[in-house]
């Protein structure tokens, strides 16, 4: 299989009785709650497809894990956006889909008052204050779920709650107490520049008692473009124990391509363009006050999906990313054919590599005005996305390990890497046993009597020929210690990324 093939799927029907899996091996007997997982799980209506990996409907899945046994269930979410489709047959704009029957009233109309059916939350499903559950996306829209039916309960818009915020991200960081620290786009900022708005969610009990999470909405900062004509695409940030940590990269959303996208019915990923040769701006801003560091860090040009970690020590912050050469990456090749056929496979347009950037925050600018930040490359030799760490003990900490997916080569693995010694890998391979097998995303779930960082396993779904299946891997070396196959006549779809629930924290979700 060169690609993704038969098992980037589209799924028809949910399965929404869970079902009960064939487990071999043993599951550790801390290992109770449930992993949930959201991606694109359809993609096909009728003759019509959505014709970039990015724009499949949503489609929830769900492993519940209790005293060793495993059932799954997923649903495709009930949005708008779904619901529409099945009834007027016709695929709405999305990221890389444009609408083929819409004229350019429609266009314009749709894009200074987006419609309801915004609500494609297809990227990401998190917790908010430990007990509420939440599908999110790249728009102003995201859904509250039922952690039981995985059903939607409510649709929240975030502009009815803070009017200036245009979108908002799919990574939000947690904190202990459940509250969320995310980001969205205010497109019209002051001085008429976009500004980039940072966003807390208070958890607690507060969050826990309220109906969705924009009743506990407050503004941190708000940080000026530094394109007059647009501003840097995002999909994630980083967090320290004091800052917010968040990169103006070389991939860039233009604002006359996006009216040029709707006079011309083009997808809006032709209106962000890679400047191949644009620098990375850094800005960090106290996470406590708001305050804005008033200094113009740069690093090399480079694009990013997924920060992996940040921390501070000795009065630098240390920052990694899967990060991708500028020169190499185009948004647009993310399509679902070349996904499919593997055309981007060992290319330098799918190969992501762990950097990190060293920010001396005590450095003074130099005849520029200009702070460098150097940007090493840890592993030359292993690409990988979808990077997981043991976050919530060593998010915005000191770490050592990050686990990841490699989609760049076949066979697809599961790859740990040591940040501190690179040269130590370990690796989980995934169809070498006569049958295609598509790993997604490791989630790490720490052992509770933990005394190193790696004591735990990582939960990782699997998309196969022939029975797809939960494997349960050792997060020391990677070796497989427990597999629950799902039976064959239950599918499963593509994921982008999700959570585990344990019973202690996650009591509800569990």
């Amino acid at each position: 299989m060169p690609g993704y093939g038969n098992l980037l799927r589209s799924l028809s029907k949910s399965t929404e009785t869970p079902v009960k899996a064939v487990v071999t091996g043993e599951i550790p007997k801390w290992v109770n709650g449930s992993l949930y997982r959201n991606g694109p799980g359809r993609f096909k209506f009728g003759q019509n497809t959505y014709e970039h990996l990015f724009d499949g409907q949503a489609c929830v899945h769900k492993f519940t894990v209790k005293n060793g046994d495993v059932h799954y269930s997923n649903k495709l979410l009930e949005t708008k956006s779904y619901v529409k489709t099945l009834e007027n047959k016709q695929l709405f704009p999305n990221f890389g889909s444009i609408d083929k029957g819409s004229n350019i009233y429609k266009r314009f109309k749709n894009f200074f008052f987006p419609p309801e059916t915004s609500d494609n939350v297809n990227v990401n499903i998190m917790p908010y204050a430990q007990d509420h559950l939440y599908a999110l996306t790249e728009t102003h829209l995201m859904c509250k779920l039922d952690p039981n039916g995985l059903k939607i309960k409510h649709t929240v818009n975030i502009k009815d709650h803070l009017p200036s915020v245009r979108s908002s991200i799919a990574h939000p960081h947690i904190e202990r107490d459940g509250t969320w620290i995310t980001m969205g786009i205010n497109p019209k900022g002051k001085n008429k520049l976009a500004h980039y708005e940072f966003i807390r969610f208070k958890g607690g009990n507060m969050g826990q008692q309220s109906e969705h999470i924009c009743q506990n909405a407050e503004l941190i900062a708000s940080v000026p473009s530094s394109n007059k004509d647009g501003f840097s695409y995002f999909h994630s940030f980083s967090v320290t124990e004091n800052y917010i940590v968040f990169l103006e990269q070389c991939l860039q959303v233009n604002f006359r391509l996006m009216i040029e996208s709707l006079v011309k019915n083009k997808p809006r990923s032709s209106a962000l363009i890679t400047e191949k040769d644009r620098p990375t701006r850094i800005h960090i801003i106290n996470k406590h006050t708001g305050e804005i560091i008033n200094k113009n860090f740069i690093t090399d040009p480079q694009f990013t999906f997924h920060y992996i970690n940040a921390f501070e020590s000795n009065n630098h912050i240390y920052l990694d990313l899967s990060s991708y050469d500028s020169k190499h990456f185009n948004v647009e090749n993310f399509s679902y054919e070349n996904m499919k056929e593997g055309k981007l496979m060992n290319t330098d347009m799918m190969k992501a590599l762990a950097k990190r950037i060293t920010i001396p925050l005590d450095k003074h600018s130099n005849d520029k005005d200009e702070i460098y930040c150097e940007m090493k490359t840890i592993c030359s030799d292993l690409a990988f996305e979808l990077p997981v760490i043991n976050y919530w003990r060593f998010n915005g900490l000191p770490y050592k390990y990050v686990y990841g997916a490699n989609h760049y080569n076949n066979p697809f693995s599961i790859v740990k890497l040591n940040m501190e010694n690179p040269r130590e890998i370990f690796s989980a391979k995934y169809g070498q046993d006569g049958f295609n097998a598509l790993p997604s995303e490791p989630i790490f779930v720490e052992n509770p009597d933990a005394k190193l960082e790696d004591d735990g396993v990582l939960l990782v779904m699997v998309l196969c020929d022939k029975s797809d299946f939960l494997s349960v891997l050792d997060a020391k070396d990677l070796k497989e210690i427990a597999r629950a196959e799902i039976p064959e006549d239950v599918k499963g779809a593509f994921t982008f990324h999700g959570f585990f629930a344990d019973q202690i924290n996650f009591r509800n979700l569990a």
